[in-house]
């Protein structure tokens, strides 16, 4: 589309009824608690979707307006309404307001386009058999809570003062949705819209959209029968998190300042490094930093604990843990899977594959190693879908056991990653409620993680929640 004012025809002017089309400023919601508030008042900039098309219209009245999208402009007029082509996973957006000259208003807005492709998130599972992927014994909320995470989309608009989310509907137990900023619950809703004024300018903050719901009766009597078997005396708190189907949509936003140089600047994964001169720290760091103009994704499983009592059989013995908290720069886990990428020259992704020693002991300081053993690499595959200078896409799918024996249940998880080079990404997937799982991305030449999924284990009993079927933790997020 041309660089210059862009008006609506009437063809656009209607209101497009498809499954992909939000108006955030026209979506109504019911505060029930938290320090932000559902959206009474239209947001600066209002988004409207169809399948093709992508309107924003600005809400606030101007002398001229002007839009960026990846610090490159794109159009500067008197027109309010702009309107682009939905090629993309994510489509990011400055937005910038000028009275007499002078700017008024900064927006930043996120659009996804989540939606069904040829290639469902079940086939991204790369052909494993039901047995591997525990699929025949999936419970079929848990099956539909998977696709309406997967194809969900949340919209984003923020400003120096605010952030509007407005999100597709997703299955929840009791209609309530909550709003979590860093993971700090601060509101739920049951409309599909929220907004949080307490932001500041030149932040960043990760909000996530929970809906949760319950496995059905027939599950739950095989999860009471599990544990009556391995004699675990479960609480009304581990029932709940035994049986609960937890979903997360999830967006990393930046609140802009108002300054002409915050419209122009694009999106970093890396806002700035960390000030640390402790030399061991940086040389650590230094370990996981990638080439220029590269990514890293590192996915890592580990138990928190020193020891914990074999989930199966219970006979006594233990198995040793990692004995940690969450930290990228770690050597100590049960699995590693590290995805590094390269947009120029040429490029590339290239996964790199661990899988950290397992110990079984007579007793739970582990003075007494019964026997040492490391598990097969073979459970791991990592899949190229698309290699190119703008788009990457992989798919990583993790079935790996404790190497003692058939009784031991497997760690499973999977994910689906789209990389592009703006920069942005969204990436899609699920992994068991046990043991810790941690997600980072490394960009370009910094030595500062990104954390994208942390997932903590409450007691060694959330390893029964390792037993085939039971639900897993779904998430969906993009920056």
């Amino acid at each position: 589309m041309k660089k210059d004012e862009r008006c609506l025809t009437n063809k656009y002017k209607k209101r497009f009824k498809k499954r992909y089309f939000i108006i955030p400023a026209l979506c109504s919601g019911f505060l029930l608690g938290g320090e932000g508030a559902s959206a009474t008042e239209k947001p600066l900039v209002s988004v409207e979707k169809s399948d093709k098309v992508v309107t924003l219209q600005i809400n606030e009245s101007g002398d001229r307006y002007e839009i960026y999208q990846d610090g490159k402009l794109e159009y500067s007029g008197k027109s309010n309404k702009y309107q682009d082509n939905l090629n993309s996973d994510i489509q990011n957006y400055k937005v910038g307001v000028f009275k007499q000259n002078k700017l008024k208003k900064v927006s930043t807005v996120k659009v996804t386009n989540n939606k069904k492709s040829n290639m469902s998130m079940q086939k991204s599972l790369a052909k494993v058999s039901a047995a591997e992927t525990n699929t025949s014994n999936k419970d079929k909320k848990a099956a539909i809570m998977e696709e309406n995470i997967n194809t969900a989309n949340l919209e984003v608009v923020a400003t120096n003062d605010s952030v509007t989310l407005n999100w597709d509907k997703i299955p929840d137990e009791n209609g309530v949705y909550e709003i979590y900023k860093d993971d700090v619950q601060i509101g739920s809703t049951r409309g599909l819209e929220f907004t949080d004024k307490n932001v500041k300018p030149n932040s960043r903050y990760q909000y996530d959209i929970v809906a949760t719901t319950q496995v059905s009766d027939e599950q739950k009597e095989k999860y009471l029968n599990l544990a009556k078997e391995r004699k675990i005396k479960l609480t009304a708190k581990d029932k709940k998190e035994l049986f609960s189907i937890e979903g997360h949509l999830s967006n990393i936003i930046d609140i802009p300042n108002i300054q002409e140089s915050s419209l122009e600047k694009p999106q970093v994964f890396i806002k700035e490094e960390e000030n640390n001169s402790a030399s061991s720290k940086t040389s650590m760091k230094a370990a996981y930093m990638p080439k220029a103009n590269a990514y890293s994704f590192l996915y890592m499983t580990f138990i928190p604990y020193f020891s914990l009592e074999d989930p199966v059989p219970l006979n006594g013995t233990y198995l040793k843990g990692d004995d940690r908290g969450f930290y990228p720069y770690s050597n100590r886990y049960r699995t590693k899977v590290d995805v590094s990428t390269g947009f120029k020259g040429p490029t590339y992704i290239n996964p790199v594959i661990d899988i950290g020693t397992s110990h079984r002991c007579a007793d739970a300081a582990c003075k007494k190693v019964i026997e040492t053993k490391t598990a097969s690499k073979s459970g791991i595959k990592v899949y190229k879908d698309q290699v190119s200078t703008r788009k990457m896409v992989w798919r990583v799918k993790h079935d790996v056991g404790i190497p003692f024996g058939k009784g031991y249940p497997n760690i499973n998880y999977y994910y689906e990653a789209t990389l592009l080079s703006s920069p942005s990404f969204v990436v899609k997937g699920a992994h068991d409620k046990a043991p810790n799982h941690e997600f980072y991305l490394f960009a370009e030449t910094s030595t500062k993680a990104f954390p994208i999924e942390k997932y903590k284990v409450n007691s060694t009993l959330d390893f029964m929640l390792l037993a085939p079927g039971t639900p897993q933790h779904f998430f969906n997020r993009s920056f």
